[in-house]
């Protein structure tokens, strides 16, 4: 099932609680980025480089289904 049909079928105020939830969690995971990528001296592997960025996408995929299901229950 896709993200998009799996939020449809949640009521409207479960996905606010879930949108904010997620614009938390993006936060929280690009202040965390910031900090550590910021660090002087320190060497990260690549493969933590893209952790972040895979862990970034995902959550903005998830934060965008969850608005565009807003969206389609606020118009009908």
């Amino acid at each position: 099932m896709s993200l998009m049909k799996e939020y449809l079928l949640k009521p409207l105020s479960d996905l606010e609680r879930l949108l904010h939830k997620l614009e938390d969690e993006l936060e929280e995971v690009e202040e965390e980025r910031m900090f550590v990528m910021g660090q002087t001296g320190i060497h990260l592997p690549g493969a933590a480089v893209k952790k972040y960025e895979a862990e970034v996408q995902s959550l903005k995929n998830k934060i965008e289904a969850c608005e565009s299901a807003i969206r389609e229950k606020t118009a009908s």
